[in-house]
């Protein structure tokens, strides 16, 4: 399957910062909460690595996720490749908090009947892709375990890997911990592009999902994003 295709340079990238205010914004603006969000993200996320690997019926595909709304976003997202018919695995970093996002869904998954062990449980050598949900933007180097040894397993597997937002362990921002980060194949970032991304070996091809946030959160960079998001809900970004 192939996506629209833009330039970087078309695309404005929003600093973590940024896109938390965009968050905060949304949700007094408009009533968005991050829940409805990250329900977008997953299913964003599923449909495109159903696209990916030309169809997800019967393949084998291992969900990393850590305890954040990163995590949030790779279980919703296994919900959906669980509907598909992908034979959906979770390898996840239980929450401390039994009432976040993520770990509301990871009850949701678990009595869906996906099976859920405790990363980095459950990633090897069998599945055909693995989705990294396991630190997204807000992450803070270095890494404190178990991090470091969920990350070394995803690496060693050899499986392709599709990141969700950031390959875990990059800093969103300035790119640091890239050699140390998991080396995706493919990176589909949500709302916007973040600045570390650009030039990063370990992203993979990059690609940015409309997940429902208002451009209009964005004031000067809004109209750009927004001719985006008209191109495709789904574009790829190109040199």
């Amino acid at each position: 399957m192939t996506w629209p295709a833009v330039p970087w340079g078309r695309v404005p990238t929003m600093s973590s910062a940024t896109l938390r205010q965009a968050d905060e914004q949304a949700r007094t603006q408009f009533g968005i909460e991050p829940i409805q969000l990250m329900e977008v993200a997953g299913w964003q996320a599923a449909r495109f690595i159903d696209g990916f690997l030309d169809g997800v019926r019967g393949k084998r595909v291992i969900v990393v996720a850590g305890s954040g709304n990163n995590g949030g976003d790779a279980l919703a997202a296994a919900r959906f490749l669980h509907q598909r018919g992908a034979l959906v695995r979770a390898s996840i970093v239980v929450a401390r908090d039994p009432n976040s996002l993520a770990a509301r869904h990871a009850l949701t998954i678990t009595r869906l009947g996906i099976p859920v062990a405790e990363a980095p449980q459950s990633i090897d050598l069998s599945a055909d892709v693995i989705v990294d949900g396991l630190f997204g933007i807000g992450v803070r180097l270095p890494l404190r375990d178990p991090g470091p040894a969920i990350i070394q397993a995803m690496n060693a597997s050899r499986v392709p890997i599709v990141a969700i937002d950031v390959p875990s362990g990059l800093d969103a921002d300035d790119g640091a911990g890239g050699q140390s980060a998991v080396h995706a194949t493919a990176t589909i970032t949500l709302v916007a592009p973040k600045p570390g991304l650009r030039g990063a070996a370990n992203a993979g091809r990059v690609f940015v999902a409309d997940i429902g946030m208002p451009a209009t959160v964005f004031s000067t960079d809004g109209d750009a994003l927004a001719g985006v998001y008209q191109i495709g809900d789904v574009v790829e970004l190109t040199n």
